[in-house]
């Protein structure tokens, strides 16, 4: 017992305080990063994605599919065949000469059977447990990487500064590898000064980049400060330069090239590269140059360039983000911001609203110059890529954006409808041209039967329709290659083909493919703005009803048919009776598609 003492003390003693240290460190670490991944969860979980939203996600950032990856379930086991089978019985009989052992037979089989139910409903649940961890495997994995070139605007304060950190850290969880440029308001004041503060401006670059590069770090993601060697600049030989070679970053001359070998090794070791927008004149003297042009250049590069090893067709710059304290692009149709812009058809509109607000200059500053920097960036992407621009207080929102590729709300929805919120966030696409055609000779019959055919699942008579269209068409309203359509006509109510007063939506389509990414919105806000005043019908189980009904001013089942009557407009509530008689009286154009027999 006297001994007791000593040798505890002496087990105690060799304990060394640097395992202790160490011990501690791994736990914290541990437990900070269980804290992310739940950070993470709840953010993915909020944004409460759709069952066709999940297969997208999972489609765009997994490959293989999970179902490739699991083996076929074993067959069953069935009951042995050498049992004898029991007679048929007629029900409500008694049959005295039956033996007992066949009623004993017959339990045992019942007994197999549910034995083998209960087998079978063991399996299916350890394969559904199997499939909900496999679905969160692909969903964090970072095997297969989407690059996203991302814009850092700020000031921020330190909350938001730590909301953009958990941001990125987020995305790259999420299979988003950032590429980030910095970029301040605060520092174009210095370059107006000139070129004898640039090595002050360029300390408070390496600051504001430290600072981010920090934040990064303490939510448990890891990111490289590069202060130079990604961008240069060279001029063209000019008979009147005084020193061939030597640029500065404000001759018009100027190009700006770019070198990936610091963003391949950065993205293989899985940093997030935090660009400063400085760049090496042709005697090798840094110059900066604007933010907005090294976005525009790295995206020609990098859609250029083998940047990640693992690139594939699935694997491409995929996303334009700004993060900054003023949000997206000012709207003067409703409170805030623009949901979606179709930059093909809203760029020249939005110029001419900044031209007419000019308090957008102080709440919106860098809005306009941002929306012709994504234009060009978009430009050089394929047409699946978009962009958002996000204020940095909204973390969820691009969250949710990268896992739908959608905006926060559809942009068609009523503007003064109760159900209609607003948002400081603008989700925008290259989008596709909008053309109106006011005769049939203009429209691609074949692919507006497709389009009609493979978005209502049904068989168009062809035939029939136009023969109906040639006498009351109004317009068909075709966006891009055929990707949506609107066919608008004229009806009377007389009942005859010619064109009448009532105008009518006759078909509203697009392909599967397109749906989802805003071609449905691109063509409703076109067509309310060509028409003010429309009606439609839709079947009473159609499923997108729905949707009609959050775009409608008012709907009414039509008595004695199994129609839907919808309209939006102020004169819809005064020509009721006149859209009874027109939805009675419209032939059908759609047949169901024959099954094809084995």
């Amino acid at each position: 017992m006297p001994n007791l003492r000593p040798q505890l003390y002496h087990r105690f003693k060799k304990i060394s305080p640097i395992l202790i240290s160490k011990q501690f460190h791994s736990s914290r670490v541990l437990e900070k990063r269980n804290e992310i991944d739940r950070d993470l969860l709840l953010e993915v979980l909020s944004t409460v994605p759709s069952p066709r939203e999940v297969k997208s996600y999972i489609k765009r950032f997994t490959v293989p599919p999970i179902e490739i990856l699991r083996p076929p379930p074993p067959p069953l086991p069935l009951p042995s065949s050498s049992s004898p089978k029991p007679e048929k019985v007629t029900p409500g009989y008694f049959v005295p000469d039956q033996p007992v052992q066949q009623d004993q037979q017959q339990q045992v089989e019942v007994l197999q059977q549910v034995e083998v139910l209960q087998q079978q409903v063991q399996r299916q649940q350890i394969q559904q447990q199997e499939r909900k961890e496999e679905f969160i495997d692909e969903l964090f994995s970072t095997r297969i990487e989407h690059v996203a070139l991302i814009k850092i605007q700020g000031p921020f304060t330190p909350l938001d500064l730590k909301c953009v950190a958990k941001t990125l850290v987020h995305s790259q969880k999420l299979g988003m590898m950032s590429i980030a440029i910095l970029d301040n308001d605060e520092w174009k004041e210095m370059l107006k000064e000139g070129p004898l503060k640039f090595n002050e401006l360029r300390k408070k670059m390496m600051e504001e980049a430290a600072k981010i590069s920090e934040a990064i770090e303490n939510v448990g993601g890891r990111s490289t400060p590069i202060y130079d060697g990604i961008f240069t600049l060279t001029k063209e030989k000019d008979k009147n330069d005084a020193l061939i070679g030597r640029t500065l970053s404000t001759d018009v001359g100027a190009k700006i090239n770019v070198s990936l070998n610091w963003l391949k090794s950065c993205i293989n070791l899985g940093q997030i590269p935090l660009i400063l927008p400085i760049a090496l004149d042709g005697l090798s003297i840094q110059r900066t140059i604007s933010a907005n042009s090294g976005m525009m250049e790295l995206s020609r590069a990098i859609s250029n360039s083998n940047l990640i090893d693992l690139k594939t067709p699935q694997v491409e710059p995929t996303k334009i983000i700004v993060i900054n304290s003023e949000g997206g692009i000012p709207s003067e149709e409703r409170r805030g911001s623009h949901v979606f812009i179709n930059i093909q058809q809203e760029f020249e509109s939005i110029k001419q609203s900044y031209k007419v607000n000019p308090q957008w200059k102080i709440t919106h500053p860098n809005g306009f110059e941002n929306l012709k920097m994504i234009k060009s960036c978009l430009e050089n992407l394929p047409s699946t890529a978009s962009a958002i621009m996000v204020p940095a207080y909204s973390p969820t929102v691009l969250i949710s954006n990268l896992i739908k590729d959608k905006p926060v709300f559809s942009s068609s929805l009523p503007l003064n409808a109760s159900i209609t919120p607003s948002t400081t966030t603008t989700v925008l696409r290259h989008g596709s041209p909008v053309y109106f055609h006011d005769s049939l000779d203009t429209i691609n019959v074949k692919a507006f039967q497709s389009l009609i055919e493979s978005s209502f699942e049904k068989k168009l008579n062809v035939e029939k329709y136009f023969e109906r269209l040639k006498n009351c068409l109004k317009s068909i309203i075709v966006v891009g290659d055929y990707q949506g359509i609107a066919v608008i006509t004229m009806e009377n109510i007389e009942g005859n083909n010619e064109k009448g007063k009532v105008i009518y939506l006759d078909k509203f389509s697009v392909t599967p493919k397109a749906q989802g990414v805003g071609v449905a919105d691109i063509l409703w806000k076109r067509m309310q703005i060509k028409y003010p005043n429309l009606m439609w019908r839709s079947r009473g189980d159609n499923n997108v009803n729905k949707w009609y009904f959050e775009r409608s001013d008012g709907n009414m089942r039509v008595p004695g048919t199994h129609w839907m009557m919808f309209w939006y407009g102020s004169e819809g509530v005064n020509q009721l009776k006149e859209y009874i008689k027109v939805i009675k009286q419209i032939p059908a154009s759609l047949d169901p598609i024959p099954q094809i027999k084995n």
